[in-house]
């Protein structure tokens, strides 16, 4: 019988193994049970693609729910007010009884439900996106439950993310038991905190997707292969391990190519192990590195390029004679690829890759 490949390295998936999060879902369980308002109400999830934000965003929303919460899991488009007043109406249906409330007169004190969650045609043409989450937070709170908006890719600066961060700052404000999460580039998280409208959202709760353990990439790879009756000695272990560089898509993609690869032996070889990580490179330009570079600009990318040129950690005074401008204007370059999550800093006056293997392609090396 084949054996399954327990390893999902599709964006949108939510994998089997989550691994290297605990304290992250720990904190989110702990600030659902805080007062409204409490900063760990209010989540934002900074990571590059590929880091496990859309992962993270689908258990929380399995968490959630656990917890009496009708969740809202919406991507920044224009139309995710709309959606989200439509998700928390369709997920708390089976909450609230359906039976006909009568409504009379069409006056605005007399607008409100005409059954279950569905609001009356009033309400529906004359009640705005604020209004109507507000009525349904005071539905569901009926019921015991709260409300959660979970928001994907996130977006800087748009009239719908503005109307989403303003209306939970509102119906904060009133008390109403709702709760927030969005995940997105640290570029776009950047620059929504920093909006001028939007400062009150710098008391939410931050966090920066980090680097997987190495420990714990190697306890999961040892779990999954021997669960599949595979065998695996200590060093194709750690060479598997390293060549993730604790990144959660790398691990999904080394480790789906090594089972693929071992489908005809219970073995797993280091050739097996170095087929399985060439494969997961290629898919790394496709998935990972142009979507990385696409929205840079062409000074962006030639400060990249002359960064690959070390096989280590950069100098920015290394970097700034390479591409010929002064200090101040590399400067500014490396301020905004920190922002855009493509490089950190790494020591004073030094620099490095954040995205796994980004150098050595740059290089022309894959």
């Amino acid at each position: 019988m084949k054996k399954e490949n327990i390893f999902l390295p599709a964006f949108g998936n939510k994998p089997k193994t989550i691994i290297g999060r605990d304290n992250i879902m720990s904190e989110f369980i702990e600030g659902l049970s805080y007062p409204v308002g409490h900063r760990n109400r209010a989540v934002f999830l900074a990571g590059q693609r590929g880091t496990g934000k859309t992962t993270l965003l689908l258990e929380f929303a399995e968490i959630a729910a656990k917890q009496n919460f009708v969740c809202a899991r919406v991507a920044a488009t224009d139309d995710m007010l709309d959606e989200v007043i439509q998700s928390i109406q369709m997920n708390g249906a089976r909450f609230v009884p359906a039976s006909k409330q009568k409504v009379k007169g069409v006056s605005v004190g007399a607008l409100g439900f005409s059954f279950g969650l569905t609001f009356s045609e009033e309400a529906e043409s004359q009640l705005g996106f604020r209004l109507k989450l507000s009525m349904l937070c005071d539905e569901l709170e009926k019921h015991d439950k709260g409300v959660l908006i979970l928001v994907d890719e996130v977006q800087s600066n748009t009239p719908a993310m503005r109307s989403l961060a303003t209306a939970y700052q509102h119906l904060v404000g009133e008390n109403k038991n709702i709760a927030m999460v969005m995940a997105g580039l640290p570029s776009s998280i950047s620059a929504v905190l920093n909006d001028d409208i939007l400062t009150f959202l710098n008391r939410a709760y931050k966090v920066y997707l980090e680097p997987l353990p190495p420990g714990e990439v190697s306890i999961a790879y040892m779990n999954e292969f021997t669960n599949l009756g595979k065998t695996i000695d200590a060093n194709t272990l750690d060479i598997a391990v390293e060549a993730t560089k604790g990144y959660p898509y790398l691990f999904q993609l080394i480790g789906y190519y090594i089972l693929g690869f071992s489908q005809n032996t219970d073995v797993i070889t280091e050739d097996i192990v170095g087929r399985a990580i060439d494969a997961s490179k290629l898919d790394m330009v496709e998935n990972i590195f142009n979507a990385a570079l696409k929205p840079l600009s062409q000074r962006d990318r030639d400060f990249l390029t002359a960064m690959s040129k070390d096989k280590g950690d950069s100098k920015i005074s290394d970097i700034k004679d390479r591409i010929n401008v002064s200090r101040s204007y590399a400067q500014m370059y490396r301020t905004r690829l920190i922002e855009a999550g493509v490089i950190a800093a790494s020591g004073r006056g030094e620099l490095t890759f954040l995205v796994p293997y980004l150098g050595e392609y740059l290089r022309g090396e894959f």
